[in-house]
């Protein structure tokens, strides 16, 4: 356990050292530039009701958008920082020095997980304080769900940081980020083909949809986002003919353990290969 406590304290420091937190911050501005854009909120502003009517609808609205703008940052920076985390210091001989002291293999690639994962924590934690205080400063409204689909929304940067850590065990940095987007250009399939499914009643592209959510369950994920927003939340499977987001609705714990499982499996996959490769 010390070994994977000092490695991650050494990533974080690496990462302070490259200015990653340039990075978080930058986009901390957006939505602090965002808060204090005026946008006065009229009655019968996008929804035709009253004052209070309005500001709710606008502050879910605000909470629906906002958890997807943290799902898209969180995920590009846990690419960016597991892409090269093992792949880029072995190129370097960095782990050839570290590897014969009395640390295992096993807690250099934990150690660089919980490291990675520490900054990725922080960084959604600052945006989405940002993000509720925005609402409040804009629309007065507070929406509880909101911190249900945050934490939801989490999902994402712990599986694109495993997924990617996990080829970073055996593929360059460019690859390694490359097979990750793979992985997310595939997941974008699963609800458009749902959709064409339902519109065309083709009970293929819906088996086809449902396959390409247990290959990479970025769909699952995005269901777990609306289903914890509640009434604010809403994904592409709300666009289907039907009841609107039934997929959604339908999101079960099943689903959930599968997110989970996945990210275990991609773990263990990582840790095995990286045991295997030569530094």
């Amino acid at each position: 356990m010390n070994g994977v406590l000092t490695l991650a304290g050494l990533t974080i420091r690496e990462a302070m050292r490259k200015k990653v937190f340039i990075a978080s911050l930058l986009i901390a501005a957006i939505f602090v530039f965002w808060a204090l854009v005026p946008m006065p909120v009229r009655p019968g502003m996008m929804t035709g009701g009253d004052l209070a009517h309005t500001r709710d609808f606008i502050s879910k609205l605000f909470a629906w958008l906002g958890c997807g703008m943290i799902k898209f940052f969180s995920s590009v920076l846990a690419v960016t920082l597991a892409a090269g985390s093992i792949s880029a210091e072995v190129d370097k001989g960095v782990l050839s020095v570290v590897v014969p002291k009395p640390i295992s293999r096993v807690s250099i690639y934990f150690g660089k997980w919980l490291g990675l994962l520490t900054i990725l924590g922080a960084s959604v934690i600052l945006w989405s304080t940002l993000l509720i205080l925005g609402i409040w400063h804009k629309t007065g409204h507070f929406h509880p769900h909101i911190l249900l689909g945050l934490l939801a929304t989490c999902l994402f940067p712990l599986l694109f940081l495993t997924l990617t850590l996990c080829f970073s065990s055996f593929a360059s940095f460019a690859l390694s980020a490359g097979l990750s987007l793979i992985a997310a250009g595939v997941a974008l399939a699963e609800d458009i083909l749902f959709n064409l499914g339902r519109m065309l009643d083709s009970t293929v592209l819906d088996t086809i949809s449902r396959v390409v959510g247990y290959i990479v369950p970025l769909g699952k994920m995005n269901h777990w986002i609306t289903r914890g927003l509640g009434d604010a939340g809403m994904d592409m499977s709300a666009f289907a003919p039907g009841r609107p987001g039934e997929s959604a609705i339908a999101t079960n714990y099943a689903d959930l353990a599968y997110i989970i499982g996945y990210i275990v499996v991609s773990t263990i996959i990582g840790v095995l290969v990286f045991q295997k490769r030569d530094l």
